[in-house]
């Protein structure tokens, strides 16, 4: 799998991250941008 920035491809880097938590490979998550989505979603719906 290709690895896609979270800066320059965003729609990549989300299907590669859904992906990686599917099958487990949790080693490989990106996990500081995966919590950064987080927290804009959260302040989004605020």
């Amino acid at each position: 799998m290709n690895s896609a920035t979270h800066d320059n491809d965003f729609y990549a880097w989300t299907q590669e991250q859904a992906h990686l938590l599917k099958t487990g490979q949790l080693h490989q998550i990106d996990w500081q941008s995966i919590a950064e989505e987080i927290e804009d979603m959260g302040r989004s719906e605020n």
